[in-house]
């Protein structure tokens, strides 16, 4: 017998340990996954998670929440997992009908939900459910201890000669930099603009932007970089690590429009790469969408390895 009900204080480890076992590359912990939506709560967003149990256990997880940097007030982000022992047993089915009900009762206009193309269950069945799919993602991997720096001097001395400068966030605390906080603001505001994305682009808070970002337990103040070019900011990276891996996942890299096609989010990467080194970590994975076509070329020279594509699927509703 399958029964759904709202998550229990107790299931945020089993929740997690299910969607990251379907997805490795977005790992996270039960607290991380309880800190996300605590913040749904108090960004005043509409979230629930529901979890699947069968012989009194914990067998798949599902939850809708609301994307702060891509907001509209009817249109929902997805979590969709199955346990592997439990699979191909309507477990899917039955969380999919809660959320649905669920979502509707909101009046929700649609919801998108990631899912890799070569997946042998997703994409069915969510076409079967009413999804269409859409923009499609790659998640490109670097094994750091084979990255070779030395092809890239040339380009870090041409741009070390202009005045270019990359400072991470602990060193700007440190030197005690005025407004700090407020600039990162403005500096990511700006650069995340023109990211390719599956909606539109909102401005992001300065609220979500001190908890998502500054405020997230997984931020690695020595590997959120800034390329500096006589006091004006022209670029960022941003690097975080979950404590469900050791594995370090790239936040949102970007360069204002003045500074690019100079090198700058090339330099970024490699300044972020010597932090990955400096921090003992192996791999470092980030996420781009297929149309993101001057970044997937850095990531590809640097020697990042993409996998197979994930989509947007999008239902909606009415």
């Amino acid at each position: 017998m399958i029964t759904v009900a709202p998550i229990a204080e107790h299931e945020w480890d089993a929740a997690a340990a299910i969607l990251t076992g379907a997805n490795p590359n977005d790992p996270l912990t039960g607290e991380e996954y309880r800190h996300q939506m605590r913040e749904q709560q108090d960004w005043g967003h509409g979230w629930a998670v529901f979890v699947a149990h069968t012989g009194g256990e914990v067998a798949g997880v599902a939850g809708y929440h609301q994307n702060p940097g891509a907001f509209h007030p009817h249109r929902y982000g997805l979590d969709l997992a199955v346990a592997p022992h439990a699979q191909r047993r309507g477990v899917g089915a039955a969380l999919w009908n809660t959320l649905a009900a669920d979502l509707r009762a909101r009046n929700a206009e649609s919801a998108r939900i990631l899912a890799r193309e070569d997946h042998p269950v997703a994409p069915g069945f969510l076409t079967r459910r009413g999804f269409t799919g859409g923009k499609r993602y790659f998640m490109s991997t670097l094994h750091v201890p084979d990255f070779d720096p030395a092809p890239y001097a040339a380009l870090e001395g041409r741009l070390h000669a202009r005045g270019v400068r990359i400072r991470s966030l602990a060193e700007l605390r440190a030197s005690g930099t005025p407004d700090l906080e407020q600039r990162l603001h403005a500096l990511m505001s700006d650069v995340r603009q023109d990211v390719p994305r599956a909606e539109p682009a909102t401005p992001l808070s300065f609220q979500v932007f001190e908890d998502a970002i500054l405020g997230d337990p997984g931020l690695l103040p020595d590997a959120y970089l800034i390329a500096e070019v006589d006091g004006q900011w022209a670029g960022q990276t941003t690097l975080f690590r979950s404590d469900a891996s050791p594995d370090l996942l790239t936040g949102l890299t970007g360069v204002t429009r003045s500074w690019r096609g100079q090198g700058i989010a090339t330099a970024l990467k490699l300044a972020a790469i010597r932090a990955a080194r400096t921090l003992g970590a192996t791999t470092i994975r980030t996420d781009n969408a297929s149309d993101n076509v001057p970044m997937l070329a850095i990531n590809d020279r640097l020697g990042f390895v993409r996998d197979p594509a994930s989509v947007s699927y999008v239902t909606r509703f009415g």
